[in-house]
C-alpha cells in the first residue's frame, strides 16, 4: 500500500475498473454505490449492446478473471447490459482485491474538504490548504444512517443515467411533467418482459431520436412482425426535424455492424409502420392527467400550430445529464454548455473544430491525456460518462483510458500532508 486512500463514487463499468487499477497501484480503495453493482446498466439490462465485449472490458479486468479461473465472454460477443454486469462486473467485485471494497446501497450525498468551505484556498493562490486537507464524504448507509468518511482522493464515476433530461421547451420540464408519476418512462422498456402490461395495446407518446428511440421502434416492429401483442399498439413520435433522409444515421461501412443494423431496422419501421404518427419538430408544452387515467399532451409545432393528443404512456428517451450537486462544495470548473469538467470539455470542443461533425460518433472519440482530466480541486477527478456531461458521445474505452491517465497522474503527486510518491517506470 502507498498510504493513500481513494474513494470511488459509482460501481459501474468505470468505477469498478478504477477500483481494480487503484488497488493494483497500492491505493486503499472504497467504492460507494447508491444501488447495486452496475445499477445503471441493470436499468436497461434487457438491451443488447452494439459494442463487442472487448470494448466494454479491459485487458486487466479480463486477465484478472482468467487468473481467478472465471469463464468470460468472447471478445466479439454482443452482450446485453445485464449480462455485462452478471458475467464481468459482478465477478470482478468478488476478486480478492475488491471484495471488501464495494459498499452497495451506500449513497454519497455531498463532498467537501475537511475544515474548509468552498471559498477557502483558491486554487490559483499560493494557499495549499485544500491540497493538504482530506476529502470529507457524507454518505447515507443502507440502514438509513448518515455519517462522514474521509479519503485522500476522490474519483466521481457515478455516471448520468440517474438524471434524465426534461421534455419541455428549452430543456425545461413541461408544465405538469413532474406529476406524471409512473405514466412516464425514461429508459428503454423491456417490451418482452415486465413492461409488456404497461404497453400492450396502448397509445404511447415517444420523444427522442437517438439510439434508445431506435431500439424501442425496432423492437416494436419485430413484435408486430411476429404477430405478438404489439399489433395493437399506437405510437405518437415527436422527433427533431430532418432536412431529408433517414431519421437514424446509417453509417457507411460502420465498424459496429450491430449499430448499423439497429439504425436500418428502425428506419424501416419509421418509413412504413402504420401504427406510428410522426410529429417532426413538435415541442411539448404541457401534460395533464385525465379522469380516465390517460395523459393529455399539448404539442406546439415550428409553424406555430398547436395540437392536443391523448395517450396512455409517455416514453421520454431524450438523454441524460450529470448530477453536479454532490460536489457543489468543491472547486470544480464546469463547462457552461455540457456541465462536464472544463478542461476535458475544452479539449472535446477543440477536437470538434478540427473535424466538424465527427464528434457525434462515439467511435471518433480519442483520449485527451491526463491533464485534460484535472479539476481545480486537487485530487478530485470526474471520470466516465459524467466527464462528458451532456455530450452523449462517450465510449467505455475512453473511460478505461481515463482511469489509467488519472491514476498515473496521481502516482507522481504528493500524498496529503506527505512527500511525492515515486514516479511510474
Amino acid at each position: 500500500m502507498n498510504g493513500r486512500s481513494v474513494a470511488i463514487i459509482g460501481a459501474g463499468p468505470i468505477g469498478i475498473e478504477a477500483a481494480l487499477e487503484a488497488r493494483r497501484r497500492g491505493f486503499d480503495v472504497t467504492v460507494y454505490e447508491a444501488g447495486r453493482v452496475g445499477e445503471h446498466l441493470l436499468g436497461f439490462g434487457h438491451v443488447r449492446l452494439f459494442t463487442p465485449f472487448r470494448m466494454n472490458s479491459t485487458d486487466a479486468g479480463r486477465q484478472a478473471l482468467r487468473d481467478a479461473g472465471a469463464a468470460i465472454p468472447g471478445d466479439d460477443d454482443l452482450l446485453t447490459a445485464g449480462a455485462l454486469v452478471e458475467r464481468y462486473l459482478s465477478p470482478l467485485t468478488r476478486l480478492p482485491e475488491l471484495r471488501d471494497s464495494i459498499r452497495e446501497r451506500t449513497r454519497v450525498t455531498h463532498l467537501g474538504r475537511e475544515g474548509l468551505a468552498k471559498p477557502r484556498g483558491i486554487a490559483a493562490s499560493e494557499d495549499r490548504s485544500r491540497e493538504d486537507a482530506s476529502f470529507l464524504i457524507r454518505v447515507e448507509t443502507p440502514d438509513g444512517a448518515v455519517r462522514f468518511e474521509r479519503a485522500d482522493i476522490v474519483l466521481d464515476a457515478s455516471g448520468v443515467y440517474a438524471n434524465p433530461n426534461a421534455t419541455g421547451p428549452g430543456g425545461l420540464p413541461a408544465v405538469g411533467e413532474e406529476r406524471l408519476g409512473d405514466r412516464i418512462d425514461r429508459s428503454i422498456p423491456a417490451m418482452r418482459g415486465e413492461a409488456k402490461d404497461g404497453y400492450q395495446g396502448k397509445a404511447v407518446f415517444l420523444i427522442g431520436d437517438g439510439h434508445s428511440a431506435a431500439a424501442f421502434l425496432a423492437e416494436i416492429g419485430a413484435l408486430v412482425r411476429e404477430e405478438r401483442w404489439a399489433r395493437g399498439i399506437e405510437v405518437h413520435w415527436a422527433h427533431r426535424e430532418r432536412g431529408g433522409g433517414e431519421i437514424f444515421a446509417e453509417i457507411e461501412s460502420d465498424p459496429l455492424p450491430a449499430r448499423r443494423d439497429l439504425a436500418a431496422s428502425a428506419n424501416t419501421v419509421a418509413r412504413s409502420a402504420k401504427w406510428i404518427t410522426r410529429h417532426p419538430g413538435a415541442i411539448v408544452d404541457s401534460y395533464a392527467g385525465t379522469r380516465e387515467g390517460r395523459v393529455r399532451v399539448q404539442l406546439r409545432y415550428p409553424s406555430g400550430e398547436e395540437r392536443r393528443i391523448e395517450v396512455d404512456r409517455v416514453l421520454a428517451l431524450v438523454g441524460y445529464r450529470p448530477d453536479t450537486s454532490i460536489f457543489r462544495e468543491l472547486q470544480v470548473h464546469l463547462c457552461y454548455a455540457t456541465e462536464g469538467p472544463m478542461g476535458l470539455a475544452s479539449a472535446l470542443q477543440a477536437a470538434d473544430l478540427k473535424a466538424p461533425g465527427r464528434s457525434g460518433d462515439c467511435l471518433s472519440q480519442v483520449p485527451h491525456g491526463p491533464e485534460s482530466l484535472r479539476t481545480p480541486e486537487p485530487g478530485f477527478f470526474i471520470l466516465g460518462a459524467k466527464s462528458y456531461g451532456r455530450n452523449p458521445a462517450f465510449l467505455l474505452t475512453i473511460g478505461h483510458r481515463q482511469v489509467v491517465d488519472a491514476l498515473s497522474l496521481l502516482a507522481t503527486e504528493a500524498p496529503v500532508g506527505g512527500a511525492a510518491a515515486p514516479a511510474e517506470r
